[in-house]
């Protein structure tokens, strides 16, 4: 697996545009992001992440492009490397500097499985939502809201999927005890960032985010 993944990064290497041949080789294994734990999870976020962004405007050759789309496609496969991926990068300083979502990343975020997926992106929006309320810090507050924007610009490339309104109606009306409110995906999320006022609704929210992460491991 490693030897192939090097020869795809070798003959990238012609391209003019081509990426660096030492961020590629630095690229984890489809292997590796398959079976690691979460913990390991975060060290192959931070060596995708530099790839995903790379310095002086180069772009990655369609080879190398391939190779990176497979590993976030199979890191993506599961919840620890979802959870490992974005604990890293929502806070990165690449991701916060981001105008949009890497084409790369979004192709794989909008290519798996919903049902891991979707769960996971929304509590990668309330929890650091609900941390920006609770820090009385200011550089703490200000960099949980730059990371919950970061959450939203994931959780929007998955708002046409009926499991994302799912899951917001279903955190909302948790928090409110409202289950006969109708509401649209956007409505949901609008209510329950505007909804961080009482400890009990937070903790409330997090708790359920947390099940329905946990559901679908």
């Amino acid at each position: 697996m490693i030897a192939k993944h090097n020869a795809s990064a070798f003959v990238a290497r012609s391209s003019p545009a081509a990426m660096p041949l030492t961020s590629m080789r630095a690229l984890p294994t489809t292997t590796q992001v398959s079976n690691d734990d979460f913990m390991k999870q975060l060290g192959h976020a931070s060596q995708i992440i530099p790839v995903l962004h790379p310095e002086n405007g180069l772009s990655p050759s369609e080879e190398e492009s391939a190779v990176l789309l497979e590993v976030l496609q199979k890191q993506f496969a599961h919840s620890d490397g979802i959870r490992g991926f974005f604990a890293v990068y929502l806070t990165s300083a690449e991701s916060l500097t981001m105008e949009e979502v890497p084409s790369m990343l979004a192709e794989a975020v909008k290519g798996a499985d919903t049902k891991v997926m979707v769960p996971l992106a929304c509590m990668n929006v309330i929890m650091p939502t609900a941390m920006s309320s609770i820090h009385q810090d200011p550089e703490l507050k200000e960099c949980a809201s730059k990371t919950a924007d970061n959450g939203i610009k994931i959780l929007r490339l998955l708002k046409g999927d009926s499991d994302v309104v799912s899951n917001c109606k279903a955190i909302y009306q948790m928090m409110t005890q409202d289950e006969s409110k109708p509401l649209t995906m956007v409505e949901a999320i609008i209510e329950l960032n505007q909804s961080w006022k009482e400890p009990a609704s937070i903790i409330r929210a997090l708790r359920l985010a947390s099940i329905s992460a946990s559901q679908t491991q």
